[in-house]
C-alpha cells in the first residue's frame, strides 16, 4: 500500500446564523472543496466545533459530508475522546456512518504506556485506516517520534500522523531518521508546508480556506518544480500568517468561506468569536497581499 498522501481539508461546520447547523451549506462546502482538487476532507476536527455538537448533529456532519463526496475523495472523521471506551464506540460510530478512516488525538494523560494502549484499544475494535492527531497546543500532549514510530509499526491501522507540534519541520526529521515510513502530513495552517516537505513530509491535511493554493504548492513540489511550489507558498504567507490566529482563526476561515459562497453564514457557535468589521478589513487586506481579494481594500 502507498505511503498516505496529498492536500487534505479539515472542514468548518456551517451555522445559520442564528446556531442552528446548516446542512445545506455542509453539503455545498463540500462539493466546492472536492471541486477545487483536494485528495481528502476531515470533519469534527479541532475546526469542526465537535465539543458544541450533539451526537445527533455529529452523526449528520458525517453522513451528510459522505454523501455530498459521494465517493470523490475520502472522508476521514475526528473521533477521539477523554476517556479510551468512548473513543472506541465514537471510532466505530464514524465507520459505521461511512467515514473513510479516523483522526484521533491521544487521551489527556502524558504516558507512552497510557497512550499507547489507547490507541491499541481503538485499533483492535476497528477496520480502518487511524491518523494519529499529534497537536499538543489543543491537546496538551506531545507524542515522542519514538512513541510514533511504535504504534505505526505494531498497531496495524495506524499509518499517518498529522503532526502540528512546533517546530514541526525538525520533528518530521526525527521521524524519518528513526527509519519510520508513517505518512505524515502537516497543519498549523499550512505556515511551515514547504518546510515540512523539504524534511520528509507527505503532503498537508489543515482547514486553510484557500485549499486550492496547498494543492498547488503540494503538485508543484512533487513534480520536482521546487521554484514554483516556492513562489506560490511565499505569495500566501500573508494569508498563512493570518487566518491561523488562536481565538479567531475559525471566524476568518468561515468568513472566507462564506464570501466565496460555499456557505450562507459565518455564525461560530457561543463562546467562539464572531467576525467584525476590522477582522473582515484586515482578512481583506491580507487576501489582497496574495491576489486572493475578494472586496475592496479600504483606507
Amino acid at each position: 500500500m502507498s505511503r498516505f498522501s496529498g492536500v487534505h481539508t479539515i472542514m468548518p461546520t456551517p451555522f445559520t446564523d442564528d446556531g442552528r447547523l446548516d446542512l445545506t451549506s455542509l453539503e455545498s462546502l463540500t462539493d466546492f472543496l472536492v471541486k477545487l482538487g483536494v485528495d481528502g476532507l476531515v470533519v469534527l476536527g479541532v475546526m469542526g466545533e465537535a465539543p458544541k455538537l450533539s451526537q445527533r448533529e455529529q452523526d449528520d456532519v458525517i453522513s451528510v459530508t459522505v454523501e455530498a463526496a459521494g465517493g470523490r475523495v475520502s472522508v476521514f472523521a475526528g473521533s477521539g475522546a477523554e476517556g479510551t471506551d468512548l473513543a472506541v464506540e465514537r471510532s466505530l460510530n464514524a465507520l459505521s456512518l461511512g467515514a473513510s478512516g479516523l483522526l484521533v488525538a491521544p487521551p489527556p494523560v502524558q504516558s507512552d504506556a497510557v497512550i499507547f494502549e489507547y490507541y491499541r484499544r481503538i485499533d483492535a475494535a476497528v477496520e480502518g485506516p487511524i491518523i494519529l492527531h499529534d497537536y499538543p497546543a489543543a491537546t496538551g500532549i506531545k507524542l515522542s517520534p519514538q512513541l510514533v514510530a511504535t504504534l505505526h509499526a505494531e498497531l496495524p491501522h495506524v499509518g499517518v500522523i498529522k503532526l502540528e507540534e512546533t517546530p514541526s519541520a525538525p520533528k518530521v526529521s526525527a521521524l524519518r531518521s528513526l527509519g519510520s515510513d508513517i505518512g505524515i502530513v502537516g497543519g498549523l495552517g499550512g505556515m511551515f508546508f514547504l518546510e515540512e516537505l523539504e524534511r520528509g513530509s507527505d503532503g498537508m491535511m489543515t482547514g486553510f480556506s484557500y485549499p486550492e493554493v496547498l494543492v498547488e504548492i503540494y503538485r508543484a513540489y512533487r513534480a520536482g518544480n521546487k521554484a514554483r511550489a516556492r513562489e506560490v507558498f511565499y505569495g500566501a504567507c500573508p494569508i498563512l500568517r493570518y487566518e491561523f490566529q488562536p481565538g479567531v482563526g475559525l471566524a476568518l476561515r468561515k468568513e472566507v468561506y462564506r464570501q466565496r459562497g460555499a456557505i450562507r453564514s459565518a455564525f461560530v457557535r457561543h463562546p467562539g468569536t464572531q467576525i467584525d468589521a476590522q477582522l473582515r478589513a484586515e482578512l481583506t487586506w491580507a487576501l489582497h497581499a496574495c491576489g486572493l481579494g475578494l472586496g475592496e481594500v479600504t483606507a
